[in-house]
This record gives structure tokens, C-alpha cells and sequence, in this order.
């Protein structure tokens, strides 16, 4: 399973606390994603800007 959040308020840069599972922390415009994303990352966020709060994705077969 994984959870998705929207921040309401940020203060702060993020911090890579994990780097042996994340190449890096950035700050994203939603319209300007990176091509190389996550596809489920990509389709919560897409969720997020739509306003659903809640939604499920399989695993490819």
C-alpha cells in the first residue's frame, strides 16, 4: 500500500534522508512533472489535483 498526502502549508527544503532508495527530494509544479516518475505517483497526483480523495491502482499483469 502506499499514501499520498497534500501539504496544505510547507516550510522549509526537503532533505534526502534515504538515498539508497531516492535519487532526490524536489519540489514539483503538478502541470511540469519529470518524465522518469513513478507511474503511480503520476496518477495520485493527478487524483490530487482532481479531488478525489481517495483511489486504487493494481499492480501491472
Amino acid at each position: 500500500m502506499r499514501a499520498f498526502f497534500r501539504a496544505r502549508t510547507w516550510s522549509g527544503e526537503p532533505v534526502l534522508r534515504e538515498p539508497d532508495k531516492c535519487t532526490q527530494w524536489k519540489f514539483w509544479d503538478p502541470a511540469a512533472l519529470p518524465g522518469d516518475l513513478v507511474p503511480y505517483t503520476r496518477l495520485a497526483i493527478a487524483k490530487i489535483q482532481n479531488g478525489e480523495l481517495y483511489s486504487e491502482t493494481g499492480w501491472p499483469a
